[in-house]
C-alpha cells in the first residue's frame, strides 16, 4: 500500500518543482513511511510514498521504470495474482524480471497487453498511473471495487492526481463545490466517484481508465461495471447446485481468497470483530498461520462486541489485542478521522474505532490487516434486507389504497395529499445522479437477460456493491493507512463476487421458523457463509446476530448552539448569530451533526488550521449523553 502524486503539465518546456513535489509525498507520508521517491522532468512530475509488503528490497521502490526508461510506473495497491501473470509473461513474451514484486508484473502487463484487456484480469487492489515518456502520455486506472483512491483535478494548464487530495495542496487553492455540500446536508452520504466536495477535483470511478495527452482535456472510459458479474452460465449452473454443494463451492473459494490475500513478506493480521464474517476469515488464516496476530476495537456500551471476539480468540488459541473507546473518543477522534477522510463522515460514525485500531495495529509491528468488508454486499447481511419485501409489500398497499382514494371527485386529494418526490430528485441532481445513474444502469442490464433470471435479491447485491460498499472501502482505507496499515478484502475477490452476483437468493436469505431475529423473523441472513463458518468456529459465533460495529454516540451528541457563534458554517452561509442559531434550534440530531462535520471538514481540511484548536472547541461545547 503506497501514495502516489502526479503533475502532467500542458506547457512541455516548464518543469515541475521537485520541492513542490516533495512536499506532496510528506503529505502521504503515512500511506508509505517505508521509502519515498520523486521525479521531474520537462511537463511531468510523479511522486510515490512506499508501504512495503511484498519484496521489500529498494529494487522495487517507486517511481519504477522499465530497462529501457521509457515507462515509469507509480501505483498503489496489491495484485494477487501477480505470480500467475508473471509467469505467462516469462513463458509468452519473455520478460526478464529483475525484482520479484507485483509492481515490476504489472507495469509489464501495461507494456505488453492493451489496458482494457488486462485490467478486467487483474485480481486485487489499484490505484496507478502509468508514463510513457516517448508518446508524452498518462494513463490512469482504478480498481473494480474502488479498494484504493484516486483523485483527479484539471484546469486548462494542468491535471494532478493523487491517492489523497491534501497531496494538491502546494500547488493550487482547493475550493468548495456547492452542490456538494448541499447535497450532503440534504441527506446524501457524499461522494464517492466522479465529483468531490471540492471543484474541479473528480474521484475516479472504480473500473474506469483515464488518458491524458497533452493539450487534451482528460479521457475517462470504463472497462468493467459491478453488472458485468452476471453471467447467463454462471447463473444457470448455480441455480443446479444443492445447498451441500453451494457451501462447499463457497468454502473453496473463499479459502482460496484468504490464502491470495495472507500473502507478504511483511506481517500479516486480522481485524476482529466479533462478527460472522471477521470470524470465519480468521479460522481460515489460522489454520494457514500458526500464530496470527488479531486486533478489536472494544466499543465500551451496550453495543460491545467484545465477549464474541474473546470466544473466537479462545477457540483459535490466539491472543486478542484490543482497544477500548469511549463516548468521549467518538469526540476527540473527530479532527483526526477528518483529516485522513478529508470529507465530513457522518455516513459512518464508527471511524473513530477504525482509527483507534489502526493505530493499535500499527504499534504491534503489524503491516497487513484481513477485513470481511465486502460480505454483507454479497450475501445480504443487512437486517433490513430480510424483511425487505414485507416492508415493500406494505408501502405499495398504502401506495394502492391512496391512488384509490385519489378516485373520489373533488375532496380525494384532499383527504390524503401527495407530496411528491421532488425532494429527492433534487438531492439526486446535487449529487449529479450518482447512486439514481446505477440504479437505472442495474435495471436495464437486467432487462436484457430471460425474464425471471435476475432476481431482486441479484439486483440488491449489485445495489450494494456500488456506492454504500464504497463508502465501506473509503473508510477502510484512509482510517487504516493513518496508521500506515494497509486493509485486504478476501470477500471481494472476483470469484467469491461473482460466484455472490450469480447465487439463487434462497442461499443467501433463507426461509428458516427456527430465526427468531427481531429484525426479520423466519429469515437466516447470509445463509451459505454462515453455512461454511459452522465448519470452522461454534454455532455461537456463526448463528451470531448481526450488530455491525454499532455505535448510537453520533445521536447522542448533545452539540451547544454556541459552538456555531464563530464558525466556518456561519460564514460560509453569510448568516448573523441570530439566523444561525435559529437554523441550528430547529434542525434534527442528524442535521445538527452534519453541520457540526462540515464546520469540522472547513477547518482542519479546506484552511489547514490546527486540529488541536478544533478539538479544544469541540470538547467545550459538546458532550454525550449516557446511554
Amino acid at each position: 500500500m503506497c501514495g502516489i502524486f502526479g503533475i502532467f503539465l500542458h506547457n512541455a518546456t516548464t518543469r515541475p518543482d521537485e520541492k513542490a513535489l516533495e512536499s506532496s509525498a510528506k503529505l502521504l507520508d503515512h500511506r508509505g513511511p517505508d521509502a519515498s521517491g520523486v521525479f521531474s522532468n520537462d511537463g511531468i512530475g510523479l511522486a510515490h510514498t512506499r508501504l512495503s509488503l511484498v519484496d521489500l528490497s529498494p529494487r522495487s521502490n517507486q517511481p519504477f521504470w522499465d530497462e529501457n526508461r521509457r515507462y515509469c510506473l507509480v501505483f498503489n495497491g496489491e495484485i494477487y495474482n501477480f505470480h500467475e501473470l508473471r509467469n505467462e509473461l516469462e513463458q509468452k513474451s519473455n520478460v526478464k524480471f529483475h525484482t520479484t514484486s507485483d509492481t515490476e508484473v504489472l507495469l509489464q502487463c501495461l507494456i505488453h497487453y492493451q489496458a482494457e484487456n488486462i485490467l478486467p484480469r487483474l485480481e486485487g487492489m489499484f490505484a496507478f498511473a502509468l508514463y510513457d515518456s516517448v508518446e508524452k502520455s498518462i494513463l490512469l486506472a482504478r480498481d473494480r471495487f474502488g479498494m484504493k483512491p484516486l483523485y483527479v483535478y484539471e484546469d486548462n494548464d494542468r491535471i494532478l492526481f493523487s491517492s489523497e487530495m491534501k497531496a494538491f495542496r502546494p500547488w493550487l487553492t482547493l475550493e468548495l463545490d456547492q452542490f456538494s455540500i448541499s447535497s450532503y446536508l440534504s441527506g446524501f452520504g457524499g461522494p464517492t466517484r466522479g465529483f468531490t466536495f471540492y471543484r474541479n477535483v473528480k474521484s475516479v470511478t472504480p473500473g474506469n481508465v483515464v488518458r491524458i495527452q497533452r493539450s487534451s482535456p482528460a479521457s475517462y472510459s470504463k472497462y468493467f461495471t459491478m453488472t458485468d458479474f452476471w453471467d447467463e452460465d454462471a447463473l444457470d449452473s448455480l441455480n443446479r447446485l444443492r445447498p451441500t454443494q453451494m457451501v462447499d463451492r463457497m468454502e473453496e473459494l473463499l479459502y482460496r481468497s484468504v490464502e491470495k490475500h495472507m500473502f507478504a513478506d511483511s506481517p500479516v493480521g486480522a481485524f476482529c470483530s466479533g462478527g460472522v464474517d471477521s470470524s470465519l476469515l480468521m479460522a481460515m488464516a489460522a489454520r494457514m498461520h500458526n500464530n496470527l496476530a488479531i486486533f478489536h476495537s472494544n466499543v465500551l456500551g451496550s453495543w460491545s462486541e467484545h465477549s464474541a471476539a474473546l470466544e473466537l480468540s479462545k477457540h483459535l488459541k490466539l491472543d486478542l489485542k484490543t482497544v477500548e473507546v469511549s463516548d468521549q473518543d467518538f469526540v476527540d477522534q473527530i479532527p483526526s478521522v477528518m483529516e485522513h477522510y478529508e470529507h465530513p463522515y457522518t455516513y459512518h460514525p464508527n471511524c473513530a474505532p477504525f482509527l483507534m485500531v489502526s493505530r493499535l495495529v500499527e504499534q504491534h509491528g503489524v503491516k497487513g490487516m484481513l477485513s470481511g468488508e465486502g460480505s454483507d454486499e454479497c450475501f445480504l447481511g443487512y437486517p433490513w434486507l430480510g424483511r425487505k419485501k414485507i416492508v415493500d409489500a406494505y408501502y405499495g398497499a398504502g401506495k394502492r389504497l391512496r391512488n384509490l382514494v385519489h378516485r373520489i371527485p373533488n375532496i380525494g386529494r384532499i383527504i390524503w395529499p401527495h407530496e411528491g418526490n421532488s425532494r429527492t430528485i433534487v438531492r439526486d441532481l446535487m449529487n449529479r445522479c450518482e447512486i439514481l445513474e446505477e440504479k437505472q444502469l442495474i435495471e436495464q442490464v437486467a432487462a436484457t437477460f430471460s425474464k425471471g433470471k435476475i432476481t431482486d435479491g441479484s439486483k440488491w447485491t449489485v445495489d450494494y456493491l456500488n456506492y454504500h460498499l464504497r463508502t465501506l472501502l473509503h473508510r477502510n482505507d484512509c482510517m487504516g493507512m493513518a496508521a500506515s496499515i494497509e486493509a485486504r478484502f478476501p470477500f471481494l475477490d472476483n470469484e467469491v463476487v461473482k460466484t455472490a452476483v450469480n447465487m439463487p437468493y434462497r442461499y443467501k436469505l433463507r426461509f428458516s421458523p427456527a430465526v427468531l431475529e427481531k429484525a426479520h423473523p423466519g429469515i437466516r441472513d447470509k445463509w451459505v457463509i454462515r453455512k461454511v463458518a459452522d465448519r470452522y468456529i461454534p454455532r455461537s459465533l456463526s448463528q451470531r446476530i448481526k450488530i455491525g460495529f454499532w455505535t448510537t454516540s453520533f445521536q447522542r451528541m448533545q452539540i451547544s448552539p454556541a459552538y456555531f457563534e464563530q464558525s466556518y458554517v456561519r460564514d460560509l452561509f453569510g448568516l448573523s448569530s441570530s439566523q444561525m442559531r435559529c437554523i441550528f434550534e430547529q434542525a434534527d440530531q442528524d442535521l445538527k451533526m452534519r453541520l457540526l462535520h462540515l464546520d469540522v471538514w472547513q477547518h482542519v481540511c479546506v484552511h489547514d488550521q490546527p486540529k488541536e484548536k478544533s478539538l479544544d472547541k469541540l470538547r467545550q461545547h459538546i458532550k454525550v449523553s449516557p446511554e
